[in-house]
């Protein structure tokens, strides 16, 4: 089994870390590889200039932790994290809000990203019934959207279940990225059988050094 770190998304979302804390955890990612690491929006600007000269990338999510904002908050908020450096930028979209301006939201912000095709909707599963995922589900198919990440913290259990009820018809040809606790090794191996293009993980300081030596 070989687990590529480039297929993996660091999560440091916690709003309770200093600013010490902070630059020690991305000092201390930057060594290993990934794909990107994802931090609040306001961290956005320290975290591009902490990982210069490496290639890992700065992921942020707009609106968040609710996407209930109206649009000009999201184009403000999706146009500022693109100017600072951000190169993964994903819009949290309240579930109501999606189904009725997904796809005139999507329109407008995307046109922010210069061109990168690198926007996409975020959706935090693990507050959703089943009844609103199977229904987003049906909605999302309608968008022409690259790329989609689902949940925060979930447990493998709940990754498996929601890559089940989302990636069906359309959504097949959409980059999903689940965003997990605490997964071992067998488990991400497992998520990407499962049809995940990229994995948030909450616990790098374990997961990393063993994939490191693994490979």
């Amino acid at each position: 089994m070989e687990l590529k770190l480039q297929k993996l998304s660091i999560m440091l979302i916690d709003s309770s870390m200093t600013d010490q804390q902070f630059t020690e955890e991305i000092l201390f990612f930057k060594q290993f590889p990934v794909r990107s690491i994802f931090v609040l929006p306001y961290n956005v600007l320290r975290a591009k200039q902490l990982l210069t000269g490496t290639t890992i990338r700065v992921s942020s999510f707009v609106d968040f932790p609710l996407g209930n904002g109206m649009l000009a908050k999201k184009a403000f908020e999706t146009g500022q994290m693109y100017r600072e450096g951000a190169s993964d930028v994903f819009v949290t979209m309240a579930p109501e809000q999606l189904r009725t301006e997904g796809n005139q939201k999507y329109q407008v912000l995307e046109q922010l990203s210069f061109g990168r095709n690198a926007l996409g909707f975020f959706l935090d599963s693990s507050k959703m019934t089943d009844r609103q995922k199977n229904k987003l589900a049906s909605d999302l198919a309608g968008l022409n959207i690259p790329s989609l990440a689902l949940g925060l913290n979930l447990t493998m259990e709940q990754a498996i279940y929601d890559m089940s009820i989302f990636r069906i018809g359309h959504l097949k040809n959409v980059a999903f990225q689940v965003n997990v606790q605490a997964p071992t090794l067998l488990e991400i191996e497992l998520l990407f059988q499962a049809g995940v293009s990229q994995i948030g993980i909450s616990n790098g300081r374990e997961v990393l050094p063993l994939i490191s030596k693994w490979n």
